[in-house]
């Protein structure tokens, strides 16, 4: 119990200074100190890398999603099998929200309305959903923002200047 005691109560100094005493017993010239060093300031940039590599496959899945849910409503919406309603689902579904949430809006704001705590409570609960679906709507039918523009463009570089790499280098 005491060595947990010790990494809990402060402890972690004397750890990580016996792990440097360790290191220094094993390496016993300065090349062979900047070379460990170096190793693992490598072995650091490497995972940093794999990490940056790791979010950025995380972002393609994203995007690659959001642009199937696209090209799915635009196939529909175009289809020559497709019903009035199936055609329009998504679009009445966005219409149906944002009036609902613009009209909340207005009715909180320029009428006197009087609520309990719990009725406001729920108002403004229901009020953040539609907010958020709202914004949600807005980014499928507009774009995200600028920004996922840029967002796109940057990957899209990255990608390409990967593929450059790995064909030059195999």
């Amino acid at each position: 119990m005491g060595f947990i005691s010790n990494i809990f109560s402060g402890g972690t100094g004397s750890v990580v200074d016996a792990i440097g005493d360790t290191i220094d017993k094993l390496t016993t010239t300065k090349e062979e100190k900047m070379q460990l060093e170096l190793e693992m300031k490598k072995a650091d940039m490497q995972y940093q890398l794999e990490m940056q590599r790791l979010s950025l496959k995380e972002k393609q899945q994203d995007f690659m999603d959001i642009d199937s849910a696209r090209k799915r409503s635009a196939a529909v919406e175009t289809s020559d099998h497709a019903t009035l309603l199936s055609r329009n689902t998504s679009s009445y579904l966005a219409l149906c929200v944002t009036a609902l949430t613009f009209s909340l809006f207005y009715i909180i704001l320029f009428h006197s309305v009087t609520l309990d705590d719990n009725g406001k409570d729920i108002v403004l609960y229901i009020l953040g959903v539609l907010s958020a679906i709202l914004t949600q709507i807005f980014s499928f039918y507009f774009g995200s923002s600028q920004g996922s523009v840029v967002k796109d463009e940057i990957i899209h570089g990255m990608s390409q200047r990967k593929t450059t790499d790995v064909t030059d280098n195999g």
